[in-house]
């Protein structure tokens, strides 16, 4: 072997020795973040739910807010099968993720994408 040829061996050696564990390290990190961001979005769901739940056991009206009005069916174009078994169009008064939550105990994984999800942090200031 050449000495070039020798150190390109070595080098990539090295490289291969420290950059994989590493790409499974940054790898590993970036899925439990965003499992970590998935289940604090639950969870904050889970206690907005609670805070409407609580506010309607007391006999308050739930409003929310105009940008939540829309309804779910629209923003997403379902037809008409998709809507006889949706949660949310069962209980419209509430917002489509609350409405499934509800029904499935958990969150679909499109409700973390929808622009009606991302609200969620506003029903804090509605008034019980």
């Amino acid at each position: 072997m050449t000495p070039i040829s020798e150190v390109f061996a070595l080098t990539a050696l090295f490289l291969l020795r420290l950059g994989v564990p590493l790409a499974v390290t940054v790898l590993i990190t970036w899925w439990l973040k965003s499992l970590d961001a998935r289940w604090q979005a639950e969870a904050e769901a889970r206690r907005a739910t609670a805070i409407v739940g609580a506010g309607q056991a007391r006999g308050g009206a739930f409003k929310a807010p105009q940008a939540l009005q829309l309804p779910c069916l629209i923003l997403r174009n379902c037809g008409d099968d998709r809507q006889r078994n949706c949660a949310a169009c069962k209980e419209p008064e509430l917002p489509c993720w609350m409405a499934r939550l509800r029904s499935d105990g958990r969150l679909p994984s499109a409700c973390y994408g929808c622009a009606l999800f991302r609200l969620r942090p506003r029903l804090e200031a509605v008034p019980l």
